[in-house]
């Protein structure tokens, strides 16, 4: 028995360094402005793996770590933490033949932890999570079996150390801006909070005040992430317990054009985690296996919301979608601002009818959607996303909206969506609405600049943490040191002949001095009209629309 407590305190500790570090797993994007999900999603996971094990006695180490796996799986959110759920289930299924818990034991485990992971996943990534696991599981097996279990575990620090290390020698995108894989970071602090008790006799608490994780994360594009992030759990018909074919599942999906296919079973159930476009159809297909236990359908690089029973309401996707409405307005236009000054301005000048303040972060859910679709009552409602991060979950929405007819103009700045709504005829056709739209975007040229968060280099431009970087249409155009400079610098690319007028949103941390510095530069070199408007926007201290 006293080995057991000794595992569960292992996980417990794992558990507990996962929940300290999940802010710095979320910084480890790829863009300099921290808002990541990684660290959010491992923490989730986790925590609802710790749950199932908590307060409950177990007969031998395989019986503990089923039930921690199982727990995981049933909470994994993401790639990284369906992942890390198939990496628990490896060692569960090692101490089924030996939970001795000796170094012979864990080497095992660690072996087919590497194989139940990579078995799990459609097309495996190197540079990643996988990497970390099957690496460190390889050196570990190298070593003696008389070996000391505290050098054991310290050889495996050293070695998931050393793989997560050359993570971004295998991953192109990670070496180009210097950060290491955010899933592969996650699992050494899982590690090194095992290895902690087994070190010291004590697990690490929880600690009270963690580093805050602010701003807004840009999407860059990314051939390989498109679509919904789709994951669901069946339980499992009669039929297919300890009998499904996961293969059959990969191949279906992957025939449907999705990516990111991530299949596993635990005896009487089935979790899948997929990036689709079409996701009514994966679970179509999933629902022959048997009955849906949960599902969620959402914008893959959403922010994951804080793990509360009223943010865990407002974001599923069960909407009373079924209620009759009047649809007494034949038309009307949902847009989505990023701060309460923007909000205003779309309200009150532009008099959007119903306007979504998301926030720095951006991140509205498909139920926010919804309920903004309910209450706008129309028979054609148009939606402006206003951001890229947005753009999937106003889709989804659109998918599920059962009355109304949804349009969704895929605008993804600010002034995308100022241009797009002020170009919306309500006496013409969608399709006239959506061709003149379109058109009139293409005359649109979006600037936002904001501080670095940390070095990188984007778009071919060298970037130094601090420095002030100007975006042209979601794209680094330049950094300098001096906010001036680059605003000077950006805007003399961009303002031309044809210019006919700015908005300027002017962000929380713009001061009276940057505000009049950038009057007085238009002023003396543009015959060019601007409007000025006090957005109060986090992160960016402009977002400057051209038309």
């Amino acid at each position: 028995m006293k080995k057991l407590q000794t595992l569960k305190n292992m996980i417990t500790s794992g558990v507990n360094n996962i929940y300290n570090n999940y802010p710095k797993i979320d910084k480890l994007n790829v863009f300099p402005v921290p808002d990541g999900d990684t660290g959010t999603n491992m923490n989730l996971t986790c925590t609802n793996g710790l749950a199932e094990i908590e307060d409950v006695n177990f007969e031998n180490a395989y019986e503990l770590m089923s039930k921690f796996s199982r727990g995981l799986i049933m909470g994994a959110r993401g790639n990284s933490g369906v992942i890390f759920s198939q990496i628990i289930k490896g060692f569960s299924v090692g101490f089924k033949v030996d939970d001795s818990q000796s170094v012979a034991s864990w080497k095992n485990a660690f072996k087919n932890a590497k194989e139940v992971a990579y078995s799990a996943v459609m097309k495996p990534v190197e540079g990643t999570i996988l990497t970390v696991i099957r690496e460190t599981s390889d050196a570990v097996n190298l070593l003696e079996d008389n070996l000391k279990i505290e050098d054991f575990w310290l050889n495996v620090i050293k070695a998931s150390k050393q793989s997560l290390d050359k993570t971004p020698e295998l991953l192109p995108v990670l070496k180009e801006v210097g950060v290491v894989d955010s899933g592969g970071y996650g699992l050494v602090k899982f590690f090194e909070g095992m290895e902690n008790y087994i070190r010291v006799g004590k697990i690490i608490t929880r600690t009270k005040k963690l580093e805050e994780n602010t701003g807004n994360n840009i999407e860059l594009d990314n051939i390989d992430e498109f679509g919904y992030c789709t994951e669901a759990i069946v339980n499992l018909m009669d039929d297919y317990i300890d009998s499904l074919n996961v293969d059959v599942v990969r191949s279906t999906l992957e025939g449907y054009g999705n990516t990111s296919i991530v299949v596993v079973t635990d005896s009487d159930i089935l979790k899948i985690h997929t990036h689709a476009l079409m996701p009514g159809q994966v679970l179509t297909f999933l629902q022959q296996y048997g009955e849906f236990k949960s599902i969620k359908v959402e914008n893959m690089t959403l922010q994951a919301e804080k793990h509360t029973t009223a943010k865990a309401k407002k974001n599923s996707l069960i909407n009373d979608n079924d209620r009759k409405r009047e649809l007494k307005n034949e038309i009307a236009s949902i847009s989505v601002a990023r701060s309460k000054g923007i909000a205003d301005y779309f309200k009150e000048q532009l008099v959007i009818d119903y306007v979504i303040n998301a926030g720095s972060k951006m991140n509205p859910s498909t139920n926010d959607f919804l309920e903004a679709i309910e209450k706008v009552d129309a028979k054609t409602v148009y939606i402006f996303p206003n951001d890229s991060n947005v753009l999937l979950a106003a889709k989804q929405a659109k998918d599920l909206e059962k009355h109304s007819k949804v349009v969704v103009i895929e605008t993804t700045t600010i002034p995308e969506g100022i241009t797009a709504y002020l170009n919306l005829d309500p006496d013409e056709t969608i399709k006239k609405n959506e061709s003149s739209i379109n058109k009139a975007l293409k005359n649109v040229t979006s600037i936002a600049v904001n501080k670095a968060a940390r070095d990188a280099k984007i778009d071919n431009v060298e970037i130094k943490k601090n420095q002030y970087m100007a975006l042209v249409n979601r794209k680094v155009a330049i950094a300098t040191d001096n906010l001036n400079e680059t605003l000077t610098k950006v805007l003399s690319k961009n303002i031309n002949s044809k210019t006919e007028i700015l908005t300027i949103f002017t962000g929380i941390d713009a001061t009276y001095k940057d505000v009049s510095n950038l009057r007085k530069y238009l002023d003396e070199n543009f015959d060019v009209e601007y409007e000025l408007v006090d957005g109060g926007q986090e992160v960016y201290t402009f977002i400057i629309g051209i038309e």
